[in-house]
C-alpha cells in the first residue's frame, strides 16, 4: 500500500502551529489589552493586498532563482529537497485553507501582538526566525524577516490588520499552488526552471 502524501502527514503539525499562534494572539490580546481584532476591516485595499501577495510570491521566486544562479542560494534544496516533496499534490481547497489560516494567525501574532509589545523590528526578526530551522534556510529566514517588516508597515500605514493578512495569504496561496504542482527535482543544468 502506498504511503500517504507528505502534505497529509505535515497538515496536523501546520494546523497545530497556526492554531497555537492564533490562540496565543487572542489570549495575549485579551490579557494585555491589545484588541488587534478591532483593526480588521473588509475594505477594497484587502482585495488589492490579496492580489499583491501573489506578486510578492512571484518576486520571491524570482529573487531566489537569481541568487541561485550566482551561487548565493540553495533554492534547489529548498524546493526539491524540502518544500516540493512536502506539498506535492496539495489540493486547492487545502492550499486556500492553509493560506488563509497562516495569513490570519501569523499576522495576528506577529503584527497584532509582538509588534505593539516589542516593536516592528523585533517582531520582524522573530517572524524571520519562524521561517528558518536549517542553515540552508537562513536566506529564506532573512527574506521572511524583511517581508515581515513590510507587512508590519502596511498595517501601520493603513490601520487595517486585514491588509497584511491578505498580503500574507495571497503570497502563501500562490506559493502553495506552485508547490502542489511540483513534479520532482529540476534537471541538472545548473539553474532551476521557473515554477
Amino acid at each position: 500500500m502506498p504511503s500517504p502524501p507528505r502534505w497529509r502527514q505535515a497538515l496536523p503539525v501546520l494546523v497545530a502551529l497556526q492554531a497555537t499562534l492564533g490562540a496565543t494572539a487572542l489570549v495575549w490580546g485579551l490579557v494585555r489589552g491589545l484588541p488587534w481584532w478591532r483593526d480588521l476591516a473588509a475594505t477594497p485595499e484587502v482585495l488589492v493586498a490579496l492580489l499583491a501577495g501573489g506578486l510578492l510570491s512571484q518576486a520571491s521566486t524570482g529573487l531566489f532563482q537569481f541568487l541561485a544562479r550566482r551561487g548565493l542560494s540553495d533554492v534547489g534544496w529548498v524546493l526539491d529537497g524540502f518544500l516540493g516533496p512536502l506539498f506535492q499534490g496539495l489540493p486547492l481547497p487545502w492550499a486556500v485553507g492553509l493560506s488563509l489560516l497562516s495569513g490570519f494567525c501569523e499576522e495576528a501574532f506577529f503584527r497584532g501582538i509582538l509588534a505593539p509589545e516589542f516593536g516592528l523590528w523585533a517582531s520582524s526578526v522573530l517572524f524571520g526566525l519562524l521561517h528558518t530551522g536549517d542553515r540552508r534556510l537562513a536566506l529564506t529566514g532573512l527574506w521572511a524577516g524583511l517581508v515581515g517588516l513590510g507587512l508590519g508597515l502596511t498595517w501601520q500605514l493603513t490601520g487595517n490588520l486585514a491588509v497584511p493578512v491578505a498580503l500574507h495569504a495571497g503570497c502563501n496561496l500562490l506559493s502553495f499552488v506552485q508547490l502542489a504542482r511540483w513534479s520532482g527535482p529540476a534537471p541538472a543544468s545548473g539553474t532551476a526552471p521557473g515554477r
